[in-house]
């Protein structure tokens, strides 16, 4: 698929999110004990929000194509950092990190053509 055929509001909110996948990449590239790091861990959270956030705004159309996003996931989690930020668990922060992320930077690099 081209992004010609995805809706421009799409394209960007694709962009946003491989954009944010790329950051938490760079800074858990020295694996888990990267998130002991106060800081790292928040730009890791403000990322996953922005995921989060961005997939939430997507079109069904082209949320369906994500075929690595679980239904409701990256909203939930969303939700989680934002409003219940004490219920959050930094094992699955780290899974997400590295399970997660890569595939969904794989699956919206395919959307866009790259």
């Amino acid at each position: 698929m081209t992004t010609a055929r995805l809706p421009a509001r799409d394209v960007a909110r694709l962009h946003h999110i491989a954009e944010a996948c790329d950051r938490i990449v760079r800074y858990s590239a020295s694996g888990r004990a990267s998130l002991a790091d106060e800081r790292t861990y928040d730009a890791v959270l403000r990322c996953l929000t922005i995921i989060g956030e961005a997939l939430g705004a997507l079109s069904d159309d082209t949320y369906v194509r994500l075929g690595s996003v679980p239904p409701h996931l990256p909203k939930a989690q969303r939700n989680l950092i934002v409003h219940e930020y004490w219920r959050i668990d930094p094992d699955v922060v780290w899974a997400t990190v590295e399970r997660h992320v890569p595939l969904l930077r794989d699956d919206v690099m395919a959307l866009l053509g790259r």
